[in-house]
């Protein structure tokens, strides 16, 4: 299927993929009656002014969903191939928080080409189909875990994004990701509000 490229919903996905970088995945939960996906997230943003905020955990949730693929395995260093482990629509929640709360591996996230999951589009645990029709988006994440050698790839088709607080407070997505690359730009810059352990500093 052919997904857009440049813009989501209007915004920019280069916005959208920022204000996703190195975010923690506490969580996600899939109602297939709805078609939805929401992504639990600890994310990284800063506001005009003064510190970053105490609290930036927000739901991210999927619209319109049709179809969701993905991958368990794990692949010890001495493995010629990696092991599919089982895995189900139903079973997300489950894998997702078993990675304790680890961050979105990589710097693009929305609509990718085919070529993105090349490497792991042939280990599926599943691919399951939720309605008729193509879904205009795509969203692509992993997550990983280094003592226990194993890696969850996602990839969902979907027509719709919504962001809300933890209190359910809608939070437009020009806002969200103006945040996300105020962090950025202020981390690039040095700014000591972005100094944190489990993000490398500034060259």
């Amino acid at each position: 299927m052919t997904v857009s490229r440049g813009l989501l919903d209007g915004l920019d996905i280069d916005g959208l993929n920022t204000a996703l970088s190195e975010a923690t995945c506490l969580g996600i939960d899939v109602d297939t009656a709805a078609a939805t996906i929401r992504l639990e997230l600890d994310v990284l943003t800063l506001p005009v002014d003064g510190p970053p905020p105490d609290d930036c955990d927000v739901y991210l949730t999927l619209t319109g969903v049709t179809r969701v693929a993905a991958s368990l395995r794990r692949q010890c260093w001495d493995d010629v191939e990696p092991s599919v482990l089982p895995l189900t629509l139903d079973g997300m929640h489950d894998a997702v928080n078993s990675f304790g709360g680890g961050a979105l591996h990589g710097w693009e996230f929305f609509d990718l080409a085919d070529s993105s999951w090349t490497q792991w589009r042939k280990l599926l645990s599943f691919d399951t189909t939720l309605g008729d029709g193509e879904a205009g988006h795509l969203m692509e994440f992993s997550q990983e875990e280094g003592v226990d050698p194993r890696e969850l790839d996602v990839r969902v088709w979907f027509s719709g994004i919504t962001v809300t607080g933890k209190q359910g407070n809608d939070i437009p997505l020009e806002e969200f990701i103006a945040g996300g690359v105020r962090w950025w730009k202020a981390h690039d810059a040095g700014d000591p509000r972005t100094m944190r352990p489990n993000i490398v500093p500034p060259l």
